[in-house]
């Protein structure tokens, strides 16, 4: 029996002397998905990821941070073999869908977001109360930060969505507290999620990613819409450079010359004493009235400009083209690449199209024949570079109005889909974060890199009497060097474009009587 026993331990022994050897060789793996300085952006990245890679958002899929970036991330443990081989299933389906490689490491060079909980309870009626009491304490400073998110099957929370370090959101629990500090209220720093929002300071479902309405239908047309497959035997482009007489620019008339484009002066000026602007920034600000057909503003619209990511419709409107004369086949595949150049605005999608269009020059040449009627000054020169940066591919602003214009009147091969995708929820610098009213639906390309901060879309009001008003905006500031600062730059340059939107859509109401 002693012996049985003597033989049992020492068996025992090597099993954990075993086991320990094989544990050290398990390790901790980050897998790093992508970096973005646009949190909006990312957060729709995260779940076109989630469903492409089959993976739980937040409990896997996590948003975090490192000094001005946002990134997203999955955290996992395992020998390096099995790291490798989680990785390359994944970077396998992310190729295939035109995305980025996800990056192996072992070093943690990121830090986890957080964001505040006010307070949490299973009666929604009752939190509605104290939202309100919250709200109004902290004044004009919540914004769309201040929510209540449903956060399992009987609670609910009033959460304050930071999206920060800890030390940052420890920094905002203070200044909230001495606002708060007569209701008591004790803050909570908690992980930061992304959960249903189902009461907001507008007392709307809070849609996360964007404050766009999504159109089940096309626009109202003033032209008679282009067919992919005319019955004349004239191909879209052909008849989109027709229709390029009657849609060239006209210059602004005389009302206003004397109306915005007048006070423009001002407001630049203005811009620039808060620090939105630098002189040493060059900028550019264009407004179209398509109801009308005719320019609100036009300022340094015929000059050349960094393109960014704003080039991208015109890489669609290229391979739409080729649909349109058959050299190419809209399938699913191409379809979920447009979204992705468009919507997520994928570099690597971006470039994918640009190879089935045979490289940067014939796409050039493509639209220069074709569409040069209409916007003449458009430069691809090259494929988007690893890093983002778009520095040689130009364009005018009156380039991006002219598009815009034919794009609305269906005067473009497969208009209706392009509207369609620069209508799916992502970041912009015309309707998000303005006060234009909600329910104005926008169609736009943000367009980002060290230099250059830009939007181009449509925005369309209602009138009082229920008429849709829609018009063209184009906002860009772009600066000579990179800036010291560059979420700093980001901030103030994409702030003055919105005060820009804000400004026409002023406008735009005292003309058409809008809501």
């Amino acid at each position: 029996m002693r012996f049985y026993t003597t033989f049992t331990l020492i068996v025992l022994f090597f099993l954990v002397k075993a086991t320990g050897a094989g544990a050290a060789h398990v390790q901790h793996y980050t897998l790093v998905y992508a970096w973005d300085t646009e949190k909006q952006r990312l957060l729709a990245y995260r779940e076109r990821l989630a469903s492409l890679l089959e993976l739980t958002i937040d409990r896997q899929l996590r948003m975090v941070g490192r000094d001005q970036e946002y990134g997203i991330v999955w955290s996992i443990s395992g020998t390096p073999e099995q790291a490798k081989k989680t990785a390359e299933t994944h970077n396998v389906k992310l190729r295939r869908a035109g995305l980025k490689p996800a990056q192996l490491s072992q070093k943690t060079s990121y830090q986890n977001l957080y964001h505040l909980r006010f307070s949490k309870g299973s009666n929604l009626t009752s939190l509605k109360k104290d939202y309100a009491l919250f709200n109004k304490s902290l004044g004009g400073q919540a914004g769309d930060k201040l929510v209540i998110e449903k956060i399992d099957s009987r609670n609910w929370a009033i959460i304050y969505r930071c999206w920060q370090s800890k030390a940052d959101v420890l920094r905002v629990a203070q200044h909230h507290a001495v606002l708060l500090k007569k209701t008591n209220v004790s803050l909570t720093l908690v992980p930061a999620m992304e959960r249903l929002a189902v009461h907001t300071s507008s007392a709307l479902p809070d849609a996360p990613q964007t404050t766009r309405v999504r159109v089940a239908s096309p626009p109202a047309s003033s032209a008679p819409p282009l067919q992919d497959n005319p019955a004349d035997g004239q191909s879209p482009a052909s008849q989109s450079q027709k229709a390029g007489a009657q849609l060239k620019e006209q210059p602004l008339p005389p009302e206003a010359q004397a109306g915005l484009n007048s006070r423009m002066g001002a407001f630049l000026k203005e811009q620039t004493n808060k620090g939105k602007i630098q002189p040493q920034e060059r900028t550019a600000w264009a407004a179209y009235d398509l109801t009308n057909n005719s320019y609100v503003v036009s300022i340094n619209s015929h000059r050349p400009f960094q393109a960014a990511s704003m080039i991208k419709p015109f890489v669609a409107l290229a391979f739409f083209h080729q649909t349109g004369t058959g050299k190419a086949t809209y399938t699913a595949q191409h379809r979920q690449m447009m979204e992705a150049m468009i919507q997520h605005s994928s570099n690597s999608a971006t470039n994918w199209f640009i190879r089935q269009l045979g490289g940067p020059a014939k796409c050039e040449a493509l639209l220069k024949k074709e569409y040069g009627r209409l916007f003449s000054q458009v430069r691809i020169k090259e494929y988007i570079p690893p890093d983002g940066r778009t520095y040689k591919n130009s364009a005018q602003p009156s380039d991006y109005i002219q598009f815009l214009k034919a794009l609305w009147n269906y005067q473009l091969p497969n208009s209706k889909e392009m509207l369609r995708v620069m209508s799916l929820p992502g970041p912009d610098r015309l309707l998000y974060g303005t006060e234009v009213p909600r329910g104005t639906a926008v169609y736009n390309k943000t367009g980002t890199t060290a230099h250059l901060c830009g939007d181009m879309g449509i925005l369309v009001a209602r009138a009082k009497d229920g008429r849709k008003v829609p018009y063209a905006l184009v906002g860009i500031v772009e600066r000579p060097s990179k800036p010291a600062n560059y979420k700093e730059w980001m901030h103030s340059s994409g702030g003055a474009i919105r005060d820009f939107s804000e400004l026409v859509y002023k406008e735009m109401k005292q003309k058409h009587d809008l809501l």
